[in-house]
């Protein structure tokens, strides 16, 4: 089964049936399979940090969202992140796709790939990352647990040799 089979069938089971995205070449991938899937809404946005508004937004009104987006884009959704998802403890389930790491030909990716766990890290976002289909839904399924259940922002990080990268 493709990776992003498995990553669909995970957000699903665990109860999320929208998905907020900017659009990314690798996360294309679950995109693509969702569009076909009539239990799956989805939710384009133009920057990152409009998907954690509409996230969170979701969710205050019932509904299960998880936002994906590319590591690059984490720097513009710090803000909304901080001062938002963080301190009011809304629960924020996030793919990102991986960047920047082995085999990048982009240098301008670099930067971000380095700065998004310690980014995670000091927002006290738990974030995990993925390299291997095996280990793909009892990730996303633990993630949304996790951030249903305490009310807080979990990134996944669905890493290059998982995906292909950018190329794959």
């Amino acid at each position: 089964m493709h990776w992003a089979e498995i990553a669909l069938a995970a957000l699903k089971a665990s109860g999320v049936d929208t998905l907020v995205y900017v659009p990314d070449i690798i996360l294309h991938e679950i995109l693509r399979r969702a569009e076909t899937d009539s239990a799956v809404r989805l939710v384009p946005m133009p920057r990152e940090e409009d998907g954690v508004g509409v996230v969170c937004g979701l969710y205050l009104g019932g509904r299960r969202a998880a936002l994906l987006m590319q590591n690059s884009g984490l720097g513009n959704a710090a803000n909304a992140l901080a001062s938002l998802a963080v301190p009011y403890e809304i629960p924020l389930l996030m793919l990102i796709s991986q960047r920047g790491g082995l085999g990048e030909w982009n240098p301008v990716q670099v930067p971000m790939q380095l700065a998004a766990r310690p980014l995670f890290d000091s927002l006290g976002i738990p974030h995990y990352t993925v390299t291997a289909p095996d280990d793909l839904d009892r990730v996303i399924r633990g993630a949304a647990k996790l951030a249903y259940d305490t009310g807080r922002g979990v990134a996944v990080i669905l890493d290059s040799r998982l995906t292909g990268g950018n190329r794959g």
